[in-house]
């Protein structure tokens, strides 16, 4: 029998305690935390005056993405053309791509994307680039919004002198096809340090060259209609900054270890709660000690310096994670006294949400124990 187009546990959908009875490894959504995790970022946003720019780069899913801009979030941050691509096609407008479109297939994309976009914005940081996108907007039929990237202290992309982000501005706007909209100043880096005052510290100086190009843009009749940068690690104090007019949060979303211990806000240490999940079964328990499981670093993370998983239920207190193989995943006991049996599963706090999102084809959309959907995983294509 040919398994369904979402997979084998679409049968289970809308069964009482579902969530249990989950074919693994399966990726699973807590959808009333999610929600409640959205709504709390909408709230805080609209309280402290900014707009926010969900990143869909974390969780590569229009059906999520939609849930946060009906919340009142932009239209989603893309990382790639075909992120960018699915969610316009998914109906959203204002889309934004913040890393650079430089070869001629990719741009034919960008200008058929654009003819059938929406308020699709572009960030940019090359004067060639510039003059690229200037034809794609041409042979697209209608003017293409840029961004200037400027480098906040991330060691990637982005332009580096006050003047030099100035004359890129000026350029744009007074190239053909092209609008000039605003900036980006992306301050990433050490925003999972746990310690609040650390984490804005560190943040303070990264973000002064953004607040430095605005200024002179201001000075120059110039000024951006946009400013978009900062976190789920800064979200609480980017306002204090007065800078930013959209905050590109994302991993808020689901939550993981790399946020398990940060505190997020002043008056609300830890305002996000644990949406996504690992369900993995035991598949041997041959020797004393431990249990080998069906999840391994193709369901969790390939990513050697990061912890692999963090045990959430299913397994005896104090037991450990480990990643052992491709597709097999180790739990040790606190004890060799303790045991568990073939076919117990186990579920799992993923290390880095989005590192384990793209190892999947779905989600398992779940409501208390009953799953009640299955999404897919549909801006999937890296590129």
């Amino acid at each position: 029998m040919p398994v369904s187009p979402r997979g084998p546990n679409e049968r289970l959908i809308g069964v009482p305690g579902s969530r249990h009875m989950l074919g693994t490894p399966s990726l699973v959504l807590d959808l009333d935390v999610m929600e409640a995790n959205i709504a709390s970022m909408a709230d805080h946003a609209s309280a402290h005056g900014y707009l926010v720019r969900p990143v869909a780069k974390i969780h590569k899913s229009t059906d999520i993405a939609r849930l946060q801009v009906a919340a009142g979030g932009l239209g989603p941050c893309c990382a790639t053309l075909a992120e960018s691509e699915a969610m316009v096609d998914a109906g959203m407008s204002g889309v934004m791509l913040f890393t650079s479109v430089v070869t001629e297939p990719k741009l034919q994309r960008l200008s058929e994307l654009n003819s059938r976009a929406e308020d699709f914005v572009v960030v940019v940081d090359d004067t060639s680039n510039v003059l690229q996108l200037s034809e794609a907007a041409r042979r697209s039929g209608k003017s293409l919004q840029l961004m200037v990237d400027i480098v906040v202290g991330t060691g990637r992309t982005g332009i580096a002198s006050v003047d030099d982000a100035v004359k890129m501005a000026r350029f744009i706007e007074d190239t053909d096809h092209l609008e000039f909209v605003g900036l980006q100043g992306y301050a990433g880096g050490r925003m999972g340090e746990d310690d609040y005052n650390v984490r804005r510290s560190m943040y303070a100086e990264k973000i002064q060259p953004l607040i430095d190009v605005v200024e002179r843009l201001h000075e120059e009749n110039l000024p951006p209609r946009m400013v978009s940068g900062g976190s789920t690690g800064s979200h609480d104090y980017d306002p204090e900054f007065g800078v930013l007019t959209e905050v590109q949060a994302g991993t808020y979303v689901f939550m993981d270890m790399n946020y398990e211990n940060c505190v997020l806000r002043r008056d609300d240490p830890h305002p996000f709660g644990h949406s996504l999940f690992v369900r993995t079964t035991v598949i041997s328990n041959a020797r004393p000690g431990f249990v080998v499981t069906d999840a391994g670093l193709k369901e969790i993370s390939n990513l050697p310096s990061i912890e692999s998983a963090k045990i959430m239920s299913g397994a005896p207190v104090g037991s450990t994670y480990s990643l052992t193989g491709d597709d097999m995943g180790r739990i040790d006991f606190p004890s060799v006294e303790e045991r568990m049996s073939i076919g117990n599963v186990v579920e799992l706090m993923p290390p880095h949400c989005y590192q384990t999102a793209i190892m999947y084809l779905y989600y398992h959309v779940v409501r208390g124990d009953k799953l009640v959907d299955i999404w897919p995983v549909d801006a999937f294509a890296n590129w």
